[in-house]
């Protein structure tokens, strides 16, 4: 899950949540006011700090996504026109 800690009077994160609302991730967003200068993404393992480094990290989760729908093995075999196949009836 990504969680973005950031400061009550800092960055505005409304676009970072709209940005991860359309991925479909898991997300959490924690107002930290102590020992934060800028906002901090940890990610598991992965961690980014600032403003800069969450747009990189941000964007590297959107392309994911992005190819995992486009490598998904039933893409070429579903065709939402078709009409169903039941067999003994129609097929």
């Amino acid at each position: 899950m990504i969680t973005i800690f950031y400061p009550e009077k800092g960055h505005d994160i409304t676009g970072w949540k709209e940005r991860l609302d359309r991925t479909s991730l898991k997300y959490e967003f924690i107002i930290d006011n102590n020992n934060i200068n800028a906002p901090r993404l940890v990610d598991g393992d992965n961690h980014a700090e600032g403003i800069p480094a969450i747009e990189t990290y941000l964007e590297s989760q959107e392309q994911f996504v992005k190819d995992w729908y486009e490598d998904r093995c039933d893409k070429y075999e579903f065709d939402p026109e078709a009409k169903p196949v039941i067999k003994g009836i129609n097929g």
